[in-house]
């Protein structure tokens, strides 16, 4: 075989044709066949009618012939193709591309196959077409004929770029929504996850991992979730929507209402799921709380009407029995067992009473009350109650706050509560009532439906007793319950006490951690007076309160960013609840500090190890794990003596630093919840940041 000489090949620019051949005289020659046919023209007639495009070269690369379906869809006839060079109808890139790899392995091999190129139609417009060539060679081995095959694609080109635009469109929208997505392949894996379902797991790695979706469940929704997607591949439902619980990567559950649809192919088999899933945890917490409101406000009223009731029936007994009793004469035996039961019926009597007022619906007479007074008159009578070996601090915020309320009923609430600690501290322990000023905004209310935006006077109870775990927390104010032993107590003493401060128009929330003590707040609406205008907090420490709602994720921008000149302070935050620590270092990272987290107090220690240009600690003072916030403080300022250190409780004030903590001395202490403006204001003061 005759290897044609490359030279003949040549592109001699984008003007000159690629191959060196004249054209012939008469462009308008008649079509030279395919092949040289020895069958009577058969094959010629074949090819010039087949329903794909062809056309055919000589050996020194001219169109000698282009069959119907070619000149059809480029618009040609035959007379503009004869006799002119394949390349003269490519723009320049394809004409190059012809030149510089098409040709010349084509010259070698003697076809190619499937080379994606543009041609020119006769109207200016550009086709896409898939090109293929097939060489005719003669006895000796010379190149006689090229027979190409073109393949129009461009309305698939053209779907296809539309395709991947859309694709685009889709990814970007995809990765951009506000709410968690992903797609889940027909066996259960996710194939894509953006990004707000990989915050919303704090999973980052969910796109590249081979998680299957049923992973990512609470084990008790696993059977529910089957259960529904049964029903969605056999078609009995459109859309599969649920409320799932999720466990993210700490182990915290998250609650989302989740969408899955089905995406089918042509022959109705589902390639894809496509998984929408809404932040719903917060939205069930608020429920949560007002269906405890509710509940509560239900046991009210039917305690209320049995208690009314039940009144009803003890006065008509202890009043028969009264009567009874005055007509006994000299029965001295009749007469002590009247005197019995009058007695026991009297204390059922006071049984209803507490039952009113756990209802909102005993007998107030409220009265202008300086709070200051009534507490600090309350201690002598507290002390006594509480016994000697438990030591009693009481706390009192600067200036005369003053409300509206039943003064004995306030008295009968904190030594109530007094008792409730005593019991849980046993023998020995630290018991604090304190004062504080409290302002609840209508974020917190709207968390919490029964609470009126406004200026409160708190008045907290705390003790170091054993604590309650988080279930205990959520029974503590339901009439009749108790955590003591039988015959120990009604369980009415906190049912008293939160249907007083209901009906005073208050509020009242507990705070506790197992094994590390309770503190039951009590916030009554403020009486403005100028007398007490300019109450601060204690002067000899820093304490920065603002109870507001529990942290809030996103807030608007009310103090001004932290600018350093050298390099942006870097803050350690320690802080065992993620979803606070969480917030804590999105307040940080946007007052423009740089910001790292702990979990635990080792955990903090660690990272100061490894960062040695740590500026300020900003920890929690109870933690798991042995090393309360102290302990931590005390063993980070032994490696970093210059450290700053800020500190945070769920506690009153009183009740952490009343402890005679000596290793927490003229420190900054902020209590939660806390505000933004208060964690930027303690920060900047700790930092000495004008």
């Amino acid at each position: 075989m005759t290897t044609p000489n490359l030279k003949d090949w040549e592109d001699l620019g984008p003007q000159t044709p690629v191959w060196r051949v004249e054209k012939p005289a008469m462009a308008s020659a008649p079509s030279m066949p395919f092949f040289p046919d020895q069958n009577g023209g058969v094959y010629e007639k074949l090819l010039a009618n087949l329903p794909v495009m062809l056309h055919c070269m000589d050996g020194s690369g001219r169109m000698i012939s282009a069959n119907a379906a070619w000149c059809e869809a480029l618009g040609y006839q035959p007379t503009d193709v004869v006799g002119r060079s394949f390349s003269e109808f490519l723009p320049q890139e394809s004409r190059s591309r012809l030149v510089t790899e098409i040709y010349p392995k084509f010259l070698v091999s003697s076809s190619y196959r499937n080379a994606e190129i543009l041609i020119h139609r006769k109207d200016g417009s550009l086709a896409t077409v898939v090109l293929s060539m097939t060489a005719y060679r003669g006895d000796k081995g010379r190149l006689e004929r090229s027979v190409c095959m073109l393949e129009d694609i461009t309305e698939k080109k053209i779907a296809q770029i539309k395709t991947n635009r859309g694709d685009q469109r889709f990814r970007g929208a995809f990765d951009a929504a506000a709410h968690g997505m992903a797609v889940v392949s027909p066996m259960g894996r996710i194939e894509a996850a953006n990004s707000a379902l990989k915050a919303f797991l704090n999973r980052s790695d969910l796109s590249t991992a081979t998680y299957g979706f049923e992973e990512l469940l609470h084990k008790d929704d696993r059977g529910q979730f089957l259960n529904g997607m049964r029903h969605l591949l056999m078609g009995e439902v459109p859309v599969l929507q649920q409320e799932l619980r999720f466990m993210t990567s700490e182990g915290r559950i998250a609650y989302g209402a989740t969408s899955i649809a089905l995406v089918k192919n042509e022959k109705g088999e589902t390639e894809q799921l496509i998984v929408q899933i809404t932040d719903t945890s917060e939205k069930k917490m608020v429920n949560e709380r007002l269906q405890k409101a509710q509940k509560m406000e239900a046991i009210g009223q039917l305690t209320g009407g049995l208690a009314h009731d039940f009144n009803n029936l003890l006065t008509v007994i202890i009043g028969n029995l009264q009567l009874l009793d005055g007509k006994l004469g000299a029965d001295e035996k009749s007469a002590t067992r009247v005197a019995e039961a009058i007695d026991a019926a009297r204390k059922g009597s006071d049984l209803t009473h507490q039952l009113l007022a756990f209802a909102r619906q005993q007998d107030l007479e409220p009265r202008d009350v300086g709070v200051n007074g009534l507490v600090q008159g309350m201690a002598p009578l507290v002390s006594r109650t509480i016994g000697e070996n438990i030591e009693l601090k009481v706390d009192m915020m600067d200036g005369d706050p003053h409300t509206l309320i039943d003064p004995s009923q306030l008295e009968s609430a904190i030594l109530n509560l007094a008792i409730n600690a005593r019991d849980a501290m046993g023998n020995n322990g630290r018991l604090t009532i304190e004062t504080q000023p409290a302002f609840l905004d209508a974020e917190y209310a709207a968390k919490n439906p029964d609470v009126t935006p406004g200026q409160y006077v708190m008045v907290a109870v705390s003790d170091n007793g054993c604590g309650m775990s988080a279930e205990l927390q959520e029974k503590v104010f339901q009439p009749f319950f108790t955590t003591k032993a039988p015959g120990k107590g009604t369980g009415l003493g906190l049912s008293m006490v939160y249907g007083f401060i209901k009906q005073s128009g208050g509020h009242i929330s507990v705070y506790s951690e197992v094994g590390h003590g309770t503190s039951v707040k009590m916030y009554l609406p403020r009486r403005n007076r100028s007398a007490d205008a300019a109450s601060m907090p204690s002067p000899e420490i820093k304490v920065y309160d603002a109870p507001t709602p529990i942290i809030r994720e996103i807030a608007e921008a009310i103090a001004e960013p932290v600018v350093q000149p050298s390099r942006r302070p870097k803050i350690l935050v320690v802080e065992d609840q993620e979803a606070v620590r969480a917030v804590a270092c999105g307040f940080l990272e946007d007052f423009g500090y740089d910001v790292i987290e702990a979990g635990d107090g080792f955990q903090g220690l660690a990272q100061l190890q490894e960062n040695d240009d740590v500026d300020l600690m900003f920890t929690d003072v109870v933690m798991p794990g042995g090393m309360n916030g102290f302990d931590l403080a005390q063993a980070a300022q032994s490696l970093k003596p210059l450290l700053k250190i800020v500190h945070t409780s769920g506690y009153p004030k009183g009740a952490m630093v009343h402890q005679d903590e000596p290793r927490f001395k003229n420190g900054f202490i902020i209590m939660k919840p806390y505000r933004r403006e208060e964690l930027n204001k303690i920060i900047r003061d700790a930092l000495e940041i004008q």
